[in-house]
């Protein structure tokens, strides 16, 4: 259930478990489902991959040649997908993936996630994502999104860093500033969703370490968070 009657931040780890070794591979996934739950983090995100190639993948985009390496060397199956998602049941934290595969669609509701994460390379292809898990937690960076029912919008910059300040339109905001001054302006001027890419050690991040916030960022805009007052109950739960 995503329960937004405080601000719920999603700590995203995207691909920080990627590794050429298997099982280093695996045990750094567990070590983030840790890290986010200790920091105060309502959901840690993943990015899912079973097979990227440009042939699997509906939604990919010019560059992706260069980012396929490594989302090849983060890739696990299913049954291990199925050992984090316990893990996080176990720890109390919830589990959400970021995919861009039909396959990996299957797999979130093979997973019985609460919700379904759309980057905003793949808000264009919204039809893909049919079947998913509701709500839709959709970012809209790249793309202009319909609001309906099934769907949350989170307001967010395709630019890494970004710049962009929460505009107060969106339920949303997904910041990619690399600092913590974006998230708690959101989150102290009512921002209901918010999510943050993180790392445990700057090594794990890859090209998304000038766009993400270290252990004690992290852990500084959940500590606001559970400083603020409690919102209006909102509408969007699941």
């Amino acid at each position: 259930m995503l329960n937004l009657d405080t601000c719920f931040i999603i700590a995203e780890s995207g691909t920080c478990h990627a590794d050429h070794n298997h099982i280093r591979k695996f045990g750094r996934a567990l070590e983030y489902v840790h890290a986010a739950k200790k920091a105060g983090a309502n959901a840690i995100k993943f990015q899912m991959f079973d097979d990227p190639t440009k042939e699997t993948m509906f939604c990919w985009i010019d560059g992706d040649e260069n980012r396929n390496h490594r989302w090849h060397e983060s890739r696990m199956g299913l049954d291990q997908w199925h050992l984090i998602k316990q893990e996080c049941d176990r720890y109390g934290i919830i589990f959400l993936a970021s995919v861009f595969e039909n396959e990996t669609i299957k797999w979130l509701i093979d997973l019985n996630v609460v919700a379904t994460k759309v980057a905003s390379r793949a808000a264009p292809y919204l039809g893909h994502f049919r079947f998913a898990p509701k709500p839709l937690l959709v970012s809209n960076g790249m793309t202009e999104v319909t609001d309906r029912d099934d769907i949350i919008i989170l307001e967010c910059e395709a630019n890494y860093p970004s710049t962009l300040k929460w505009s107060g339109n969106f339920p949303g905001f997904s910041d990619h500033s690399g600092g913590t001054s974006m998230a708690i302006d959101a989150m102290n001027r009512g921002c209901k969703l918010i999510e943050v890419h993180f790392y445990t050690d700057p090594s794990h991040a890859g090209p998304d370490l000038p766009a993400s916030l270290s252990l004690p960022e992290l852990e500084m805009i959940c500590d606001n968070k559970n400083a603020l007052p409690d919102l209006p109950v909102s509408q969007h739960q699941a």
